[in-house]
């Protein structure tokens, strides 16, 4: 169980970034907690998800929650997800392998309000590739109460709602 709970600690992020955000929402790389989070507040909201996903075992799994306000779709590798065709209002970038986890974020630099990334402790995210990327952004805000740490990147708004 301790292992389980690890697998979730984006989840106060993600629900702070979605009630301070506006339009669709990008989930890059699927899971049991965040696509079901991210599922559950979008059928109440309205708002549009939109998830990708390269692993045909958390593809199947996720792609049960299709719907009118939720897109599921299964691509080879992450750099064929089309992120220049809008803006989104949030985008959550959990995926494996994890060196491609910052060749997603330097993609949505300017293409996201507000970017959460989970794995973002010390000891972690230079296997992650983050160091390379974080100058990219204005403004940053690391949620350091629970391990994994999660971050919240942003070029577009600044960041002090995030902190408690």
């Amino acid at each position: 169980m301790k292992n389980l709970a690890k697998m979730a600690t984006h989840i106060p992020l993600l629900s702070r970034a979605f009630d301070l955000s506006s339009g669709d929402i990008l989930e890059v790389g699927t899971g049991f907690f965040s696509t079901t989070f991210l599922d559950w507040v979008c059928s109440f909201s309205g708002r549009k998800l939109v998830s990708y996903e390269t692993s045909p075992k958390w593809y199947e799994r996720a792609k049960r929650m299709q719907s009118d306000y939720h897109d599921i779709f299964f691509v080879e590798k992450w750099a064929d997800i089309p992120l220049d065709q809008k803006h989104w209002g949030l985008a959550f970038v959990d995926h494996d392998p994890h060196k491609e986890r910052a060749v997603t974020i330097e993609r949505l630099k300017d293409k996201a309000d507000y970017i959460i990334v989970h794995d973002t402790e010390p000891r972690s995210e230079k296997g992650y590739d983050y160091p390379r990327i974080y100058s990219l952004f204005k403004y940053r805000f690391d949620h350091k109460k629970v391990e994994p740490w999660t971050s919240v990147l942003s070029n577009f708004h600044e960041l002090s709602k995030f902190e408690s």
